[in-house]
């Protein structure tokens, strides 16, 4: 079961933090380690398709009106469910609703949880 010291939540915390900061000009991110700023690096090199695919699956509205914390968890979440894959589906897009209720407003981790798991489904989809 995972804790709050859980280092992978944490790393997702700091990831998440430094995409976040990032949208708002002369605002210095936390403290990443070297792993850190290399996906950090990885995940803004991919920003582009990333955030095509966010706009894609949502519903409401895209990027361009989507609530800066939202965006930026999706942003990572996306990026670990399309780059990286590293970790199970499932972990990732827990892990993505668990960063949405603790930064998040109340409608986040839906948002959160509706995307993720529409790129997914639609990934399979084009997979068979």
């Amino acid at each position: 079961m995972k804790t709050d010291k859980d280092p992978r939540h944490l790393k997702r915390i700091r990831l998440f933090k430094a995409l976040y900061s990032r949208q708002f000009p002369n605002t210095k991110a936390g403290r990443l380690n070297n792993q850190e700023t290399l996906e950090f690096k990885l995940i803004t090199e991919h920003l582009e398709s990333i955030n095509q695919l966010i706009d894609r699956y949502s519903t409401k509205f895209g990027v361009s009106k989507m609530s800066k914390l939202d965006l930026s968890i999706l942003q990572l979440g996306v990026y670990e469910l399309t780059v990286s894959k590293k970790e199970p589906v499932k972990v990732v897009i827990d892990e993505c609703i668990e960063l949405a209720k603790e930064f998040g407003g109340t409608r986040s981790p839906n948002l959160i949880n509706g995307i993720l798991g529409k790129l997914i489904e639609n990934k399979n989809e084009d997979q068979n």
